[in-house]
């Protein structure tokens, strides 16, 4: 199983993570069975059952392992399925980027705007609501014209969308 981890392709520098499986390192592992060592390559994308059971039976008696030629593809697609999907679901946890989450602030509040201290209670995660970081970020969409600045009416000054 050692020699099946080093053919795999790494997500992440950690070594227990679980890896991609390659469609041309399927196929190298398909060509043992034209010298009798079936499924191997049903082992390698996460199906050792049918791995196994190909091994015994020589991929059924041949008709399986010439079958595998053609599912080779899906087979791969199938075993980096969950941990592509892993991967989506880590990249959605990071944050918004300040500037996006300034806008959406704007589009939420309406023609009541936002003010300071809403930006800084709202922003995620709260490390980022820097107060020095989130005044800057403010005039620079303000001189780009993607917020407009007014007060309301106890005089605060609110930030609104154009």
């Amino acid at each position: 199983m050692g020699i099946l981890r080093s053919l795999s392709v790494p997500i992440s520098s950690s070594p227990n993570r679980a890896q991609l499986r390659r469609v041309d390192v399927s196929y190298l592992l398909w060509c043992l069975s034209l010298v009798g060592v079936c499924g191997v390559q049903r082992i390698y994308n996460r199906r050792p059952l049918s791995g196994v059971i190909y091994l015994f039976t020589f991929g059924f008696l041949g008709i399986g392992t010439l079958v595998d030629l053609f599912l080779i593809p899906g087979l791969v697609g199938h075993a980096n399925a969950p941990i592509l999907l892993e991967r989506a679901r880590n990249q959605q946890d990071e944050p918004e980027p300040l500037d996006r989450q300034l806008l959406l602030l704007a589009r939420r509040s309406g023609e009541g705007g936002f003010s300071l201290n809403d930006a800084l209670l709202t922003i995620q995660p709260p490390g980022l609501a820097q107060l020095d970081a989130v005044r800057a970020e403010l005039e620079r969409m303000q001189h780009a014209d993607l917020l407009f600045v007014g007060t309301d009416e106890r005089g605060r000054v609110v930030y609104r969308e154009p």
